[in-house]
């Protein structure tokens, strides 16, 4: 490692910067983001970086992330930034290290048809990066869903983190829906590198099309899945229900996946229903000092988690009447 990155890693480790800083040489400003990771754009003479600390987890963060942009790169260095770094030993949070992509992030969900036709064209060249070709290792996706099974495994995992008289009858109910649902299970998908985590500020706009940033829970699994992860996102809840029956269509018309259909609507009722597991886990979790994290939740979390359980809720319903 250049021994300047490591003078300004050495100098972040110890800081918690909430302005922009002259250091040294170094340009550093911290950048706004979730609630798992602090990040930094550290600007010298000759180098453009972006510094990224994560909780130290199960789901080894910052080295799914270095190990994704690794497996992009090899396919296509346009759709994401460069790994620079991993270190993973030497601080109190894993760091990884990418280069900066100066480029606008979206500012809102895609406002045209331009823009969403350029979202799906980047997931499908995603899609073309499968698990038999990459050369460097990488486990599932933290969050997917390949089969019928996988996705009732998934809410049922959730579920246990809660008490049983911590949950609502409305809950209770959706879950008592689930158990006797007959619907006929999926044959094994082929396996494609998923982003996880389709919030439209991951996005950047180029001359090229969109690039992606946030890497930090990708993995293998089912591309179709990925798909429903951004229809069912929070960050696109403005978005108009009858829109993704034409996103879903524009989808499905890029390639030939004669079952894509079917998967996305299976997946997104079992998505909506684990969103509504996770909401509920949240407003339990939370307030009890179950769920840290290393930025400070904002004050009204409360109310959006409440409000949050309510709309996942009301669309969960409405998903399994279509089935009814």
């Amino acid at each position: 490692m250049d021994q300047r990155l490591r003078e300004v890693l050495e100098y972040l480790a110890k800081q918690s910067l909430v302005e922009p800083t002259r250091w040294q040489h170094w340009q550093l400003t911290p950048i706004a983001g979730g609630a798992n990771n602090r990040v930094y754009r550290a600007q010298s003479t000759n180098a453009d970086y972006a510094i990224k600390w994560t909780i130290r987890d199960e789901r080894r963060r910052a080295w799914r992330e270095y190990q994704s942009l690794q497996i992009v790169a090899e396919f296509n260095h346009l759709l994401a930034p460069q790994a620079v770094w991993l270190d993973e030993a030497n601080f109190a949070q894993p760091v990884v290290v990418q280069t900066w992509l100066d480029f606008p992030a979206l500012t809102s969900i895609p406002q045209d048809s331009a823009q969403w036709q350029g979202l799906i064209a980047h997931y499908w060249a995603l899609r073309q990066i499968t698990q038999t070709s990459a050369t460097f290792e990488l486990p599932k996706a933290t969050l997917n869903m390949t089969s019928v099974a996988d996705g009732k495994a998934l809410i049922e995992q959730h579920c246990a983190k809660i008490p049983t008289d911590q949950l609502p009858i409305t809950l209770e109910n959706l879950l008592i829906w689930l158990e006797t649902w007959a619907v006929p299970e999926l044959p094994s998908p082929p396996m494609s590198l998923c982003r996880v985590d389709s919030n439209w500020r991951n996005f950047l706009v180029t001359p090229t099309g969109f690039v992606s940033v946030d890497w930090e829970n990708a993995g293998w699994g089912d591309p179709n899945f990925d798909i429903v992860d951004l229809m069912t996102h929070p960050a696109y809840a403005e978005v108009p229900t009858e829109h993704w029956s034409w996103f879903v269509q524009a989808y499905c018309g890029f390639g030939d996946d004669p079952r894509a259909v079917q998967r996305i609507e299976i997946y997104r009722t079992l998505m909506l229903i684990w969103w509504v597991v996770r909401w509920q886990r949240y407003l339990y979790e939370v307030p009890r000092g179950l769920d840290e994290r290393l930025v400070q939740r904002p004050p009204a979390w409360l109310i959006t988690a409440q409000a949050n359980y309510q709309r996942y809720l009301n669309l969960a319903q409405q998903a399994i009447n279509q089935w009814r």
